[in-house]
């Protein structure tokens, strides 16, 4: 009796650290994510892949909405959330997540060549319960994105990945 108490109490803890993103929470499946996208209003949501779903707003509407969400064995694992890329925008996401978590857990900073030209990346993460949050900051001119992401473990791939 006792240790199906500690694994009940050890389930809870895991299911109350889960990411939640405005409606978006780890462990939703593809249909609940869909129907909460809904109110969003996006112009586009398409099944990018088996386990990876994108919902956006088409180029000219200038907005940079764009959200990736990532499952494994249909639940909810990753969501990534573009926001406009900015250096000021990095700084203050980074600020308020050192303020949220604190110091970050892992810092990448990489610069290769591919074959579109030089690619730049800065990726910031942050641990809260077993979920790694992140901050993505990517230019391979002349385009540049900012992305913030969530992912909690599963066991489809090692986070963050």
């Amino acid at each position: 009796m006792r240790t199906l108490s500690l694994m009940l109490g050890l389930l809870l803890v895991n299911s109350a650290a889960a990411f939640e993103v405005d409606v978006f929470q780890s462990g939703m499946t593809r249909e609940q994510v869909r129907q909460a996208l809904a109110s969003y209003a996006f112009e586009r949501v398409q099944d990018f892949s088996a386990t990876t779903l994108i919902a956006y707003d088409t180029p000219e509407r200038a907005s940079h909405r764009q959200f990736v969400f990532d499952f494994c064995n249909d639940r909810l694992v990753g969501l990534q959330q573009e926001v406009a890329p900015s250096l000021r925008n990095l700084v203050i996401v980074i600020n308020n997540y050192n303020g949220r978590y604190g110091q970050p857990v892992r810092v990448i900073a990489n610069t290769n060549v591919t074959s579109i030209g030089e690619r730049n990346e800065l990726a910031v993460h942050w641990r809260k319960g077993p979920d790694m949050i992140g901050v993505r900051y990517v230019t391979t001119p002349p385009v540049e994105s900012l992305m913030l992401v969530y992912e909690s473990p599963n066991n489809c791939w090692q986070v963050p990945r």
